[in-house]
């Protein structure tokens, strides 16, 4: 409760003296749910969507939501989220949010948590950093950093390649890969209003002791496919 009351509090420092703002969402589909490269779904597909309000000031708030399977009770994950966006030139811009990560229904003790994102973007290039100091209520730290570069193929489709990297004291003894890498490469175009984008899904974890390719948490490398609509 006191994390919900504090994520609140900001919210609502942010909407002061805000003059216009714009409201959008989206809702999206994929064959799997797949957070820094782990299963969130259990290899299955997923339906999200979110809800943003944005200010001239640069400041942000909104909801995303998506079903989840981790072998329990727990069928629904909310994100909560509120930040703030500048530029420092035309083409390098930043943005900073502060998330709340919650489970309806998690009956295995509770393993909602805040997380501090940093992005960077350059041109066609993003650079994502993000840390918790109490990452899924454990009381121990994870950071993810993560590169991103979209080049566009043609006036529709782009070419996409990502790379992530997980590490802090949370994954520490996981297995026996205590921090490990994500990556995929891909396509991504937009027809009809829609957007939509097909990756291969790569990492780190993949020896026996580490890969789970069935069932809760899976991390083995796949075929990510996904479409999109806003509003």
């Amino acid at each position: 409760m006191i994390k919900i009351a504090l994520f609140t509090s900001l919210i609502s420092a942010f909407s002061i003296n805000t003059i216009a703002a714009e409201v959008s969402g989206s809702v999206s589909f994929t064959n799997d749910y797949r957070f820094r490269g782990i299963s969130q779904t259990a290899g299955d597909a997923a339906v999200q969507g979110s809800l943003d309000v944005s200010f001239e000031n640069g400041i942000y708030a909104g909801v995303w939501g998506s079903n989840v399977d981790f072998g329990d009770e727990a069928n629904l994950e909310v994100d909560y989220y509120a930040g703030y966006a500048g530029s420092i030139t035309e083409e390098l811009s930043y943005d900073a949010t502060l998330f709340y990560f919650q489970y309806p229904g998690y009956n295995t003790g509770n393993i909602d948590f805040l997380e501090i994102d940093f992005g960077l973007h350059y041109k066609n290039i993003s650079f994502l950093y993000a840390v918790s100091n109490d990452y899924v209520n454990s009381s121990e730290s994870a950071h993810y950093a993560s590169l991103d570069y979209s080049l566009p193929i043609t006036e529709t489709i782009n070419f996409d390649l990502h790379a992530g990297y997980a590490f802090g004291d949370y994954w520490d003894g996981i297995r026996d890969f205590n921090d490990y890498q994500d990556y995929s490469i891909g396509l991504s175009s937009s027809f009809a209003g829609i957007d939509v984008s097909i990756a291969y899904l790569m990492n780190s974890m993949d020896t026996k002791a580490d890969e789970v390719s069935t069932g809760a948490f899976r991390n083995d490398d796949m075929v990510l496919l996904s479409a999109s609509r806003s509003f």
